[in-house]
């Protein structure tokens, strides 16, 4: 398959799977899917404002809804993950700003920015080439885009759904560690886990995460055993299923180790926007594909995508494998259709 090609489908899969998480969230959107497993908000955002530089209108409506949902959020959170996807700073900053903001952005001609100071393009000059007067917030951070206003369609998650299980939890415990570390405990079928691999899925530090193990299991909710030096812990799965609801624990939905898939998700679709057109040898892009999933291998294989290939394959014949794993991961956020 031409990188060109394949560039193509990855781009339009990455975005068909986040229209259709944003859908089951609050977006307004007529997408058609239901997911059985639970979503992470944050990493979803992160994700969003990377593949939503090819989609100015998916971008927005994210925009709307953390604006309405900004309770529902972890601000913390998102700053911890930040740094795992390859989105700029600035440009986090500048969502975050313009969605935190009491009032839509309807400022005097006094007040708005100045278009030199805003560098580099929100969108892809693909699906916006040209911006006459850029938002102020976004032109202060460096980033260009036409001024983004409310759309006011969003609402609330519905909670009864299982792909919403992460705001049932910061409905009762609020958007913190509490609330990750139970969502990971309940969905997460491999347990026992300890504390480390509970913080990186959690997103928050592992002395923070610690505490809220130590109180959790104080209250009775969760379970602990130490395996050698190492304290693991286990959600009672029965009692929280009764708890919400469900029939029993295998109504609960599915886990999905978010902060590691979504970043190589979009590490891989950057790469194939970079590749695409290359004046580059097959055999050059091969072994930089090569590099670029040996470095991945530890994100892609924690969200149980396989990167194994029953047979070594050298030089250019390795762009098929790449292909191979590339399909694995669109199957895995099931936008492989």
């Amino acid at each position: 398959m031409p990188i060109s090609e394949l560039r193509d489908k990855v781009s339009q899969g990455l975005l068909d799977f986040a229209w259709r998480q944003w859908a089951q969230i609050g977006v307004s959107a007529t997408v058609a899917g239901a997911d059985s497993w639970a979503v992470d908000p944050e990493a979803l955002i992160l994700f969003t404002i990377g593949i939503g530089r090819r989609d100015p209108r998916l971008f927005d409506e994210m925009l709307d809804w953390m604006a309405f949902n900004h309770e529902l959020l972890s601000m913390q959170r998102l700053r911890n993950l930040a740094g795992r996807f390859p989105v700029p700073a600035g440009l986090v900053a500048a969502v975050t700003a313009w969605t935190r903001q009491d009032a839509a952005l309807n400022l005097p001609a006094s007040h708005q920015a100045d278009p030199g100071r805003a560098r580099e393009p929100v969108f892809s000059p693909d699906v916006l080439a040209f911006v006459s007067q850029p938002d102020p917030v976004f032109a202060e951070r460096g980033f260009m885009r036409p001024p983004a206003a409310r759309t006011g369609k969003s609402h609330e998650p519905n909670p009864a759904l299982p792909v919403n299980l992460s705001f049932r939890l910061r409905y009762l415990f609020g958007p913190g560690g509490r609330s990750e570390t139970m969502r990971v405990l309940l969905t997460c079928s491999d347990g026992p886990l300890d504390a480390a691999q509970i913080a990186d899925e959690a997103g928050f530090a592992k002395r923070n995460v610690s505490d809220v193990l130590t109180s959790l299991t104080a209250s009775g909710v969760i379970r602990a055993a130490w395996a050698g030096n190492e304290r693991r812990f286990t959600a009672h799965r029965e009692r929280w299923a009764l708890f919400l609801g469900l029939t029993g624990p295998a109504d609960l939905p599915s886990f999905v180790s978010w902060v590691h898939l979504l970043p190589a998700a979009l590490e891989i679709s950057q790469w194939l926007d970079a590749k695409t057109d290359s004046a580059e040898s097959e055999y050059l892009i091969a072994s930089q594909a090569r590099s670029l999933m040996n470095r991945l291998t530890r994100d892609l294989e924690a969200a149980d995508v396989d990167t194994q290939h029953p047979q070594p394959a050298h030089g250019a014949a390795y762009l098929p494998v790449f292909v191979e794993i590339t399909n694995a991961l669109l199957a895995r956020l099931g936008a492989d259709q």
